[in-house]
């Protein structure tokens, strides 16, 4: 329906021309509340469509007056039906409002469901009839904010050694890569973008041990020959004041300026600041792990002044019956790291996987890995198969869940065997490195990967 507009001048009776404004202006602009459909699955495992409501209200529209447009920066939730929506305005200066629909003027009213797939042309007509037109655009996000999205970074010119096993350090903007080759030789390969990366250079140390490398407050850490040793680039390596000897070097603690060791059967606290050592408990009820050890720091929720750090590992593949990884943890406000055991009720334990890597991020923590490390006798699980989960804790690591939608792995992944290493970097990007095999086509792969909202 074509709109159109008529306009009379006016004379008082004293004969007082009255000059009308054009200075029209859209003011303020809102949406109304937008039904979304959700499908959730029953208890019998069906597809059940339920409803929410995306609420107008907590979505504000900027309106840039010298470009006449009008916007939501936070976008919509993804999957948002826009075709349908109803819309508030107030106008200055004005007495009508219009918009195109179909190619056509039409009177706006706020009863109106407007289709907003697309930008909608909307005008403001001023009081002299000038007409000011303003473009409308609803932002909906494309991805879903809470998916993990992962990318292959093919312009990577990483090349790890074939077969080679390694460990990723970050520290201070720049991502470390040591990796041990079939000979034993341990390299060292650094970039600050994941994309271009420093020649490999041999790490010029006897009986180095790469699992056991470490950053802490801008310094890189490794044991040699079971002593502690440091560099601020990894190229040139010192040996710390420390005389002890360590078995293995397995945390620290940003909080405390802490690295943690094992000797023996002792677990010993580090001070990088004044150089001492102390006791930080105790390993001799044999369920503290050998291998495939991890941690993560973070904050508590309830106090961010107390640092949680969280260790996890496996024992020995021979165990009969150990199907589940080892956590251990320690608070920054206690003095020694505790074993928490599996309870018999908790049917949840983090899996003994082989390689098995934690991380915290985005509030949480995640696990993940190859195939069960158990003795070849013990039934797996139906249906699992190596890095088909990410699993999830919520609970500091005493209950873990397996992820099956929007927080997971690549699909490529499925089945791997080869050697992997990842970080966690400043920017909540999850960087996953690939030992070069069949399965990778003989390339290093580089995957980087980000929960949608971490970057929104």
């Amino acid at each position: 329906m074509a709109v159109s507009f008529a306009f009379a001048s006016c004379l008082d009776s004293n004969n007082t021309d009255y000059t009308l404004t054009s200075d029209v202006a859209i003011s303020s602009f809102s949406i109304g509340s937008i039904a979304m459909p959700d499908t959730l699955k029953n208890s019998q495992g069906n597809d059940s469509i339920v409803y929410d409501s995306v609420i107008g209200s907590d979505y504000k529209f900027t309106i840039d007056q010298q470009n006449n447009l009008i916007y939501n920066r936070d976008s919509l939730p993804v999957g948002t039906n826009v075709s349908k929506v109803t819309t508030s305005l107030n106008m200055t200066y004005g007495y009508a409002v219009t918009y195109v629909k179909n190619g056509q003027d039409t009177i706006w009213s706020s009863s109106d469901s407007i289709d907003f797939t697309s930008p909608v042309t909307f005008k403001a007509y001023a009081l002299n009839g000038a007409i000011r037109q303003y473009q409308v655009k609803i932002n909906v996000h494309k991805l879903d904010p809470d998916s993990l999205q992962w990318n292959l970074m093919n312009s990577s010119d990483l090349k790890l050694p074939e077969n080679a096993r390694h460990k990723a350090v970050y520290k201070a903007g720049r991502m470390f890569i040591f990796a041990e080759t079939s000979d034993g030789t341990v390299e060292m390969t650094s970039s600050a973008d994941g994309l271009t990366w420093s020649e490999l250079q041999p790490v010029k140390l006897e009986g180095v041990d790469y699992t056991s490398a470490l950053a802490l407050d801008g310094r890189l850490y490794i044991l040699a020959d079971k002593k502690l040793y440091t560099s601020s680039e990894g190229t040139t390596w010192t040996q710390t004041n420390f005389t002890e000897s360590f078995d293995k070097l397995f945390a620290a603690s940003p909080l405390k300026g802490e690295l943690y060791a094992q000797s023996g059967t002792g677990l010993l606290s580090l001070s990088v600041y004044d150089q001492t050592v102390t006791s930080a408990g105790s390993a001799a009820n044999g369920y503290f792990p050998v291998q495939s050890i991890s941690y993560s720091a973070s904050r508590t929720s309830t106090n961010q002044n107390i640092e949680r750090l969280v260790l996890l590992g496996t024992r020995e593949s021979t165990l009969e019956n150990d199907t589940t990884a080892m956590v251990w943890v320690k608070l920054s406000n206690e003095t020694a790291w505790t074993h928490y055991p599996q309870a018999s009720n908790n049917t949840m334990g983090c899996p003994k996987l082989e390689g098995l890597a934690s991380f915290s991020y985005d509030g949480k923590l995640y696990a993940f890995g190859g195939d069960y490390d158990i003795p070849s006798g013990q039934t797996r699980p139906t249906g699992f198969r190596p890095f088909k989960y990410l699993y999830e804790s919520m609970d500091g690591g005493i209950s873990w869940q397996a992820k099956t939608e929007k927080v997971m792995l690549p699909a490529a992944f499925l089945d791997r065997t080869a050697s992997f290493s990842y970080l966690v970097d400043e920017d909540d990007f999850i960087w996953i490195f690939w030992t070069p095999s069949e399965q990778t086509q003989g390339i290093t792969e580089v995957w980087r990967g980000k929960i949608n909202r971490l970057g929104f």
